[in-house]
């Protein structure tokens, strides 16, 4: 956690008080916007709101997935009437006032406002100020209308900028974030995740899920409002446990569109910042996109083999071990969102049992938890190399090569070498060099010229 993440819980934990005022339209289901993670427990906890700096206009790139689709992020110039935002004011907002009223003028606290929904109504400058103002109304109560004065004379020189509206959180992504994500499956990236503390839902707990829970997948429970900077709350459940009781629940706060969230999207790749962006959080499972025909006819219905031990899911979505040479059949490939990971669907050509494996489609990894596809992969059945004899494919699963091994053999053990060379008359050598295996950084095999077989035994 960093210290701008440790000082935003403080903030929710002293600021964030009281029964929630907002409501849904008239004959609406009112939406939860503060569901709470199971078991909390009382720990205090203080944070910090990251900066509202000014910024330069930036244009969004065209994306082709399913979060990019449904989340579009929104310029405030291109803000339209009806757009409904949170009062969530940061420390900052308590000392620097945001709002004043239409009919008076008068600037009100923020902490007045926190938690009501606003509802954006356009801009002009209806006070005769030298400023331009926004104005919104609180929802359901239409007469009660406040204004943000911009610090510029006109809101198009204003609008461009990254600062938006001060103290309010978008809830157009928190309502999408609760019709479309919740019960979606979705693989957890990040160890650092938070807890919420305390039944009455004043505070939470930074979390350390461990390298055993990062990368697993874990299930959308609830969706609830976050920060101004980071509205969306997404509540993740993991899967049961093996004495048969529910898993644990953790969330994160994330912007999704970035709309009025105060950060650009250059900003947001930061270490320590890209776990509160819902793609550096979270893998969508359920986003599955072509890889292109190319692709998907090079690999689906053929069948590979594994070049190195891996691990894959099974159907029970448990990561197991994958020996080397285990032939499989593809069933299905396709992309995750954007992204150069894929999903592979294999088929145990021997056991029958179906696992999934992500790899890079790259020539290096993305992310660096996946292998490469190309470097994993092999096609064709090891059994049926010529050369290669099934008697000795227990010793070339193991990376051993034995005295007679023929150069198939060889090169299914380790692989092509890395140097050929000719060191006596009646000898040759193939050279590798292991650069990620330290206990065997050099290997030597010397064949005979005249069997073009492994001239002594090089058992290890």
């Amino acid at each position: 956690m960093t210290k701008k993440t440790i000082f935003i819980a403080a903030l929710l934990a002293t600021t964030v008080v009281g029964s929630m005022r907002a409501q849904t339209e008239s004959g609406a289901v009112p939406r939860d916007y503060f569901p709470k993670t199971k078991n909390v427990v009382v720990v205090a906890q203080v944070e910090e709101s990251p900066s509202d700096s000014a910024s330069t206009a930036e244009q969004e790139k065209p994306k082709q997935d399913f979060i990019s689709r449904n989340f579009k992020y929104i310029s405030m110039c291109d803000w339209t009437p009806g757009m409904r935002f949170m009062v969530l004011p940061t420390q900052k907002d308590l000392i620097i006032k945001t709002f004043a009223e239409k009919k008076t003028g008068n600037m009100v606290s923020s902490k007045s406002l926190e938690k009501k929904i606003m509802v954006y109504d356009g801009h002009g400058n209806d006070q005769g100020s030298l400023h331009e103002q926004v104005y919104f109304h609180v929802e359901n109560q239409p007469n009660e209308v406040y204004y943000f004065e911009v610090p510029t004379a006109k809101f198009d020189d204003y609008c461009y900028g990254k600062v938006g509206v001060p103290a309010l959180a978008y809830l157009g992504d928190v309502d999408k974030a609760q019709d479309l994500l919740v019960g979606k499956r979705v693989r957890v990236l990040v160890r650092d995740m938070l807890q919420d503390t305390g039944t009455d839902g004043l505070g939470y707990k930074p979390v350390d899920i461990g390298d055993e829970r990062r990368n697993t997948i874990m299930t959308i429970t609830k969706v609830g409002v976050g920060t101004r900077n980071f509205p969306v709350k997404i509540i993740v459940q993991e899967a049961n446990k093996k004495d048969g009781s529910e898993g644990d629940e953790f969330f994160q706060f994330v912007t999704i569109s970035r709309t009025n969230c105060g950060y650009r999207s250059d900003e947001l790749e930061i270490d320590d910042m890209k776990l509160h962006t819902f793609e550096g959080s979270f893998q969508l499972l359920d986003d599955k996109m072509s890889v292109g025909r190319e692709i998907t006819d090079a690999y689906v219905g053929k069948q590979f083999y594994t070049f190195f031990p891996t691990k894959m899911r099974n159907s029970s979505q448990n990561a197991v071990d994958i020996e080397r040479l285990t032939t499989f059949i593809v069933k299905d490939i396709y992309r995750l969102g954007n992204s150069e990971i894929a999903t592979l669907t294999l088929k145990d050509v021997k056991s029958g049992e179906e696992y999934t494996k992500e790899v890079s489609m790259t020539n290096t990894k993305v992310d660096g938890s996946e292998e490469v596809i190309d470097e994993l992969f092999v096609e064709g059945d090891p059994e049926k190399i010529e050369g290669v004899k099934k008697a000795n494919l227990p010793y070339i699963r193991r990376q051993q090569v034995k005295k007679g091994f023929t150069e198939a053999e060889v090169r299914l053990a380790l692989g092509e070498p890395t140097d050929v060379t000719r060191t006596t008359a009646d000898i040759y050598q193939w050279t590798y060099m292991f650069k990620n295996d330290k206990s065997r950084p050099f290997r030597a095999v010397k064949f005979s010229y005249k069997t073009k077989t492994v001239a002594q035994d090089m058992t290890r």
